[in-house]
């Protein structure tokens, strides 16, 4: 007898063994599959979040420029006024 020799039961034990393991990786792969799916799926949608993001942050880059612009125009309507006056005295 050698080394290798085993029982009918227990090759039929380890068949029946290897074909349940081949079961369960099949289900652990299909669920796996079912998990990593929304989960790419929603780290694509992050980072269209974070490209519209960025984006409107750009947008918004200038606000500090509003700011001074409106003093600008708000400073416009007198300046206009005393240059037209100076214009009055010269003629």
């Amino acid at each position: 007898m050698s080394v290798f020799a085993m029982a009918t039961g227990d090759v039929i034990l380890a068949w029946i063994g290897l074909a349940l393991g081949l079961v369960v990786a099949l289900v652990a792969l299909a669920l796996l599959h079912a998990v990593l799916r929304p989960v790419l799926e929603i780290g694509r949608y992050s980072e269209d979040i974070l490209a519209a993001g960025l984006g409107i942050a750009k947008n918004l880059d200038a606000v500090d420029a509003l700011a001074h612009t409106r003093e600008l125009a708000t400073a416009v309507p007198s300046l206009a006024v005393a240059y037209l006056q100076s214009l009055e005295r010269e003629a």
